[in-house]
C-alpha cells in the first residue's frame, strides 16, 4: 500500500469501521494490511495459552493448505506464542521482541512452516485477551529487517484501539437479549423447542416450548446456575464435541431420547458464527427438541437443497432464519450488510410464497 504512514493508517481505520457497519468486509481490511509489507500474509487469529492450541480465523495471502497446516499442527509449536500470551494488549511488536532471530532459525516452525510459505519474520498485536485466550492481528513478511518491521509494528499499535472499539461494539450488539427474541418466537410458533448453548454448557437462551418439554422428563435438565444437564450419554458426548473451539464443521448430530412416556427427537447443530463473535462468545450449539408424535423437521440443509429456486446466497439466509437467528445475526454471519440480507429475504418470501419468518420456517417443515 503506497503512501505515508499517516495515509496508511487513515485507509486501514476507515476499513475497520466500514467492516463493522457492513460497508466492506474484514477480508478487505486484511488484504489492505497485507499490502503494507513485502510478500505479506495478514491474519486475525486466536491462541489458547492454556490448551496450547489456536487457529487462523481469517487470513490474506495464505493458501488454504497453509492455513489448514497451521491450524492442525503449527499453532501448537509456534515459538512466538508464549511471549505473545503475556505481551501488553494493544502494543505492536516485531518477532525479534518475542524470540531472538537466531533462536527462531533453529525451530521446526521456521524451517518447515515459515520458509514453506515464503516468510522470514512477522509483526503482531494482541487486540484482547480473555480466559487464557488471546485474539491477535499479525502480518507475516519476507522482510527480516527489524527497523522496517518496527515501523509496521507501530502501525498495528495505532490500529489496535480501533479494532478493540469495533469488537466491543460487536460484543454489545451480540449480547443484546432482544436480538434472540424473534428467533425463539419462530420455534415457539411451530411448537419446537430451541436452546442455545455456549461454553461450559451454559444456556444462552431458551424458548417456552423447550422449557415445557424439558420439564416433562429427566433426560435433559437445567441446573440452578443455568447450565444444560444431559443424562443421555450419546447426546452429552456430541454436545461436548460440538462446543470445542475451532472444530471442523460437523453434520448436525441427532439422537432420539425418551422423557417418561413421551418421545422426543433432539438435534444438535453448531451455529456458524463470524470469527469475531466466536472468539468473544465462544462456540454456540443449537439444541432443537421436537416431539416425535408431530411431523419431524428434516435437517435444514437437506430441506433447503430441495428448494432449487433459491440461489446459494438465499439458501444461506433462509438457513440462518430457520435456525433461529435474527436477520442482523444472519447478515453478520454471512459477512453481508443488513440491507443485502433483507433484500435476499424478500426474494425468498417471493419465491417460496410466504410473507413472514414464521411462514418461512413452516415452509421448511415436512
Amino acid at each position: 500500500m503506497p503512501g505515508s504512514p499517516h495515509a496508511k493508517l487513515e485507509v486501514l481505520t476507515d476499513l475497520i469501521y466500514g467492516a463493522l457497519f457492513g460497508e466492506t468486509s474484514w477480508q478487505a481490511f486484511l488484504d489492505a494490511l497485507a499490502a503494507t509489507m513485502p510478500d505479506a500474509k495478514s491474519t486475525l487469529f486466536f491462541h489458547d495459552a492454556v490448551a496450547r492450541t489456536g487457529g487462523l480465523s481469517l487470513s490474506s495471502g495464505l493458501a488454504e493448505k497453509e492455513s489448514e497446516a497451521y491450524n492442525r499442527y503449527y499453532a501448537a509449536i509456534n515459538p512466538w506464542m508464549p511471549r505473545a500470551a503475556t505481551r501488553p494488549i494493544g502494543l505492536g511488536v516485531i518477532a525479534d521482541q518475542m524470540l531472538p532471530r537466531d533462536e527462531l532459525l533453529k525451530t521446526e516452525f521456521y524451517s518447515d512452516y515459515l520458509r514453506w510459505i515464503g516468510c522470514e519474520s512477522s509483526v503482531g498485536v494482541t487486540i484482547m485477551r480473555e480466559r487464557g485466550r488471546s485474539f491477535n492481528l499479525s502480518t507475516l513478511t519476507s522482510s527480516s529487517d527489524p527497523d522496517f518491521n518496527r515501523r509496521n509494528a507501530e502501525l498495528l499499535s495505532d490500529l489496535a484501539p480501533h479494532l478493540r472499539r469495533a469488537f466491543d461494539f460487536i460484543r454489545r450488539e451480540h449480547s443484546d437479549p432482544d436480538n434472540n427474541e424473534n428467533g425463539l418466537a419462530l420455534f415457539d410458533a411451530i411448537g419446537v423447542g430451541i436452546v442455545y448453548i455456549g461454553e461450559d454448557q451454559n444456556i444462552r437462551s431458551i424458548n417456552s416450548a423447550a422449557e415445557r418439554m424439558i420439564a416433562e422428563g429427566e433426560a435433559i435438565g437445567v441446573t440452578s446456575t443455568g447450565r444444560i444437564m444431559i443424562n443421555d450419554s450419546e447426546l452429552a458426548s456430541r454436545l461436548s464435541a460440538l462446543l470445542r473451539h475451532r472444530l471442523q464443521a460437523f453434520s448436525p448430530a441427532s439422537t432420539l431420547i425418551r422423557m417418561k412416556s413421551t418421545s422426543f427427537k433432539c438435534t444438535l447443530v453448531k451455529m456458524q458464527s463470524d470469527f469475531i463473535t466466536e472468539f468473544l462468545e465462544g462456540p454456540t450449539v443449537a439444541m432443537i427438541i421436537e416431539r416425535t408424535s408431530l411431523p419431524l423437521r428434516p435437517d435444514l440443509n437437506d430441506a433447503l437443497l430441495c428448494i432449487d429456486q433459491l440461489t446459494a446466497a438465499e439458501m444461506r439466509i433462509a438457513a440462518g432464519i430457520a435456525a433461529g437467528l435474527s436477520l442482523r445475526e444472519v447478515a453478520r454471519t454471512n459477512d453481508v450488510s443488513y440491507e443485502t440480507a433483507r433484500s435476499h429475504l424478500k426474494n425468498i418470501y417471493s419465491k417460496l410464497g410466504v410473507n413472514s419468518q414464521v411462514g418461512l420456517v413452516r415452509r421448511l417443515m415436512p
